[in-house]
């Protein structure tokens, strides 16, 4: 009983308003030491053992400071057990199996996230020594932009409803090793990373670019597709090409219409030799290329895609109906083959009495008499009444020599094969005139077919780049929503938070921060300041945002100004959706870069007016 008693005295002693022992001072208490945590304390330091002691006690005792820095302005990280290590150069290398490129700067960084955890390892590639006070400035550019950049924006900003819109309306655009080769063959754009690997191989081979520079180009990418054929490309080698796609959409967002245009001409290159756009066809795809250029481009690689499709089916019944007929199954191979026929006409894409070989019969013969009278409707206004019959002659050609009429002939043709094998007439086919003409066939597609499938490799990745700018911009006559471009946002905030923090770290710590030569702001602000207009006037789009992010910082008071952006980012509104969509919408002939560089202090004056009286109303 005694033990009972005691249970109900504790029961009722925890719920006795007079006993209790925690009110709002020890609740405010609480809460000030949590917010006392220092962000240093969330992350693990890691050194490589081949770091030198100097290196590591100096940094081991900048860094707190460092870290702690940015709490002061309001970049907070809020998950604990982030990893930053710092290794060099060779334990780099050997870890990922491969030699950092050559373009890299050492200080290096990079950023992974931890399987299965909400944390991050931040990696800092360090040179030998620290002897330069340039070398440490970029280190701690380097953390800031991982830790308060990268980190900071994928807690913080991404999951705000407003930016969630952005990610469900956008997706990211990748391609495989074959389709960045393709690409590169199809439009042989510039690429710094190639023209850098091309470079190498000239040297090491005593060879001129400039007299063989085309040929070494694409003898690396026949070896990178053979190597990749074969599971051979080293990680420097799959780098390089990444990096190679990267700098595409960079160079497609700055100026579409090149690509655009190149695509044009090898859709009519290609057509010129395969008439797989049939003249009854032409003005319905020539409408689409001047009006709706991505629905020109999904209608052209549909047609690849049949065709490869199509081709593809021959060549594997052609193979088994060779080299084991007597085995093969043919219940329903030849229903299929004449259902692939009988579809072909349907759709028109043969025009039966223009497919060469077929035999024909009275009717089609007096259709085919009757048909130039139905070209004519085909041939453009304005066409001189003398030119008819010469126009008309074409189309007829172009029909006789389409892709299709040679798919359909051979559809033909194995139809015929499967009969014989049918009725236990094998022997001899290959050698008779259907067979014969059905080799020539094959020999015509395995030599078009490479050229098809390259550029319907590249057409894939091309319509998904198209229809991600057209996703941004949204056509003037049907504007779409604007959805905020996030991963060059990031890079953005990234670039400019790491500079900003970076000059105010070393305008309060100059004496205590080590620096060999001291710190000059005036100088740090002139190289930073110049580097983004250098990139602003090549293009690179999210260095737009940085600049536009820089005249908003100058027009705040230096106190307040970087905490003034980070409301504006952390408070979304419309005006920021729209402002970023305009800033970031691809390079035209109607908005070329010096257009939109001209806007820029407009956008941010507009946004200082729109946050401003928003900010005060929350300070009050």
């Amino acid at each position: 009983m005694k033990s009972f008693d005691s249970n109900d005295k504790s029961f009722e002693e925890r719920f006795d308003p007079e006993l209790r022992t925690i009110g709002d001072p020890q609740l405010q208490n609480h809460d000030q030491e949590k917010e006392q945590t220092p962000t240093s304390k969330f992350f693990r330091l890691e050194f490589s053992k081949s770091i030198a002691l100097e290196t590591k006690t100096f940094l081991s005792e900048k860094l707190p400071d460092m870290l702690d820095f940015p709490g002061r302005l309001g970049l907070e990280i809020n998950y604990a057990s982030h990893l930053l290590r710092f290794i060099d150069q060779t334990t780099y290398e050997t870890e990922n199996g491969s030699p950092l490129p050559k373009n890299v700067t050492l200080p290096a960084s990079r950023i992974d996230s931890l399987i299965d955890s909400r944390s991050f390892k931040v990696t800092i590639i360090l040179p030998k020594k620290l002897e330069t006070t340039e070398v440490i400035v970029n280190i701690t550019r380097n953390v800031f932009s991982k830790l308060f950049g990268n980190i900071f924006f994928n807690e913080q900003i991404l999951p705000l409803e407003f930016y969630q819109h952005s990610v469900k309306g956008q997706k990211q655009i990748t391609a495989a090793i074959p389709e960045i080769l393709d690409l590169v063959k199809e439009f042989n754009f510039h690429s710094d990373s190639l023209e850098g690997h091309c470079e190498s191989v000239a040297k090491s081979y005593r060879l001129s670019m400039e007299k063989e520079g085309d040929q070494i180009r694409k003898q690396l990418i026949d070896e990178w597709r053979e190597k990749w054929k074969d599971q051979s490309l080293s990680t420097e080698e799959q780098h390089t090409l990444s990096t190679i796609f990267t700098e595409f959409k960079e160079l497609f967002q700055t100026n579409p219409k090149q690509f655009n245009q190149k695509v044009s001409e090898r859709v009519k290159q290609l057509n010129s030799h395969l008439h797989f756009i049939l003249p009854h066809e032409i003005q319905v795809y020539e409408n689409f290329k001047q009006e709706r250029f991505s629905h020109y481009i999904r209608s052209v690689l549909h047609k690849l895609e049949e065709i490869s499709a199509l081709a593809g089916f021959i060549e594997e019944l052609y193979e088994q109906l060779k080299q084991l007929p007597e085995t093969l199954a043919l219940d329903g191979v030849g229903t299929q083959i004449r259902s692939r026929m009988r579809q072909l006409r349907k759709e028109k894409k043969v025009i039966l009495f223009y497919v060469p070989e077929i035999p024909q019969n009275s009717e089609l013969d007096h259709i085919r008499q009757k048909f130039p009278l139905r070209l004519i409707k085909m041939l453009p206004s304005g066409t001189p009444l003398k030119e008819w019959s010469k126009e008309i002659k074409k189309m007829e050609k172009h029909y006789a020599e389409s892709i299709y009429s040679k798919l359909y002939s051979a559809l033909h043709n194995l139809s015929t094969w499967t009969q014989s094998l049918e009725e236990s007439r094998v022997a001899g086919f290959l050698e008779s005139t259907d067979g014969l003409h059905l080799k020539r066939l094959m020999s015509v597609m395995k030599f078009r077919l490479p050229a098809i499938k390259s550029i319907q490799s590249s057409l894939g990745v091309l319509l998904d780049t198209n229809e991600e700018s057209i996703l941004q911009s949204g056509p003037d006559t049907a504007p779409q929503r604007q959805f905020i471009p996030l991963d060059d946002f990031r890079k953005a905030w990234s670039y400019f938070c790491s500079s900003v923090l970076t000059l105010l770290y070393y305008q309060e710590f100059t004496e205590s921060a080590g620096l060999p030569q001291g710190f000059r702001t005036d100088n740090y602000l002139k190289s930073i300041l110049e580097f983004v207009d250098q990139q602003c006037s090549r293009g690179i789009n999210h260095f737009h945002i940085v600049r536009l992010l820089w005249l908003i910082y100058e027009k705040k008071p230096e106190n307040d100004a970087l905490t003034f952006i980070l409301y504006c980012i952390q408070n979304p509104q419309d005006i920021l959706r729209y402002t970023l969509h305009q800033v970031m919408r691809p390079q035209t002939d109607k908005t070329p870069v010096k257009r939109r560089l001209e806007k820029l202090p407009h956008y941010g004056k507009a946004l200082i007016t729109a946050y401003q009286n928003r900010m005060l109303e929350a300070l009050v």
